[in-house]
């Protein structure tokens, strides 16, 4: 499948449509990380928003908005499943939101520079760009100001 099969509109649309979902979740649900329905529809938004504006190949739009949804679901995971859900648990979601957005940026760079490479590359290519950058400055985070379990260093 080449990309000239998978427009930029299909791409947009289909990153628009998993970013949605988690928002319906929200609403349906309640708001598990207590950071307002309005965190789950501009954290995408502006993300997304900002790649599209670096006109990356199709489909890497697709794979950033599901690392970012993934990232939010690890989130909430935590609260739904915890016995005392943490009310200062999105914070560590603000936090590491830097390093996803930085990597997001260059790796749509990148995904506009290869746009002949097919469009599961181009998908990988936004997933592991925001999520790896995201996860980097979380390890950073979690050593620094906040506790995160196993991504946290022990205490000498």
């Amino acid at each position: 499948m080449e990309n000239k099969n998978i427009t930029t509109l299909q791409d947009t649309s289909l990153a628009a449509v998993i970013s949605l979902t988690l928002v319906i979740v929200v609403v349906l649900t309640g708001d598990p990380l207590y950071l307002g329905v309005w965190y789950y529809l501009v954290v995408p938004s502006v993300i997304v928003g900002i790649c599209i504006a670096i006109r990356p190949a199709p489909m890497f739009l697709t794979g950033a908005a599901t690392a970012i949804t993934t990232s939010l679901l690890a989130f909430m995971v935590v609260n739904w499943t915890a016995a005392k859900p943490e009310g200062l648990l999105g914070l560590g979601h603000i936090f590491s939101l830097p390093g996803g957005v930085l990597a997001a940026i260059v790796s749509a760079f990148v995904a506009r520079s290869t746009a002949g490479a097919k469009p599961v590359t181009q998908f990988m290519l936004g997933f592991m760009g925001f999520g790896l950058g995201y996860f980097m400055n979380q390890l950073v985070v979690c050593n620094t100001v906040m506790w995160c379990g196993l991504l946290s260093a022990p205490v000498r």
